[in-house]
């Protein structure tokens, strides 16, 4: 999976429900900060409403994670 900053959270954690463990790295509690509407957005839009404090850290933390997590 290619991670962009259009990339919805319902996308990431669709493609691998692993995924919250990256996001959880990062201060976000996803089942417990994020509704269905804050899920459906794009991560550059989400990163105001879930505190994210580097979005593009994040970015590339989920890009590692879908990239190792292809290769086994």
């Amino acid at each position: 999976m290619l991670i962009t900053s259009e990339t919805s959270v319902k996308d990431i954690l669709e493609a691998n429900p692993d995924a919250i463990k990256v996001f959880e790295k990062h201060g976000v509690d996803v089942p417990c900060e994020c509704d269905e509407s804050i899920q459906d957005c794009s991560l550059d839009i989400c990163d105001s409403m879930c505190h994210i404090d580097d979005v593009e850290l994040l970015m590339r933390d989920l890009q590692a994670f879908f990239n190792a997590a292809e290769k086994n």
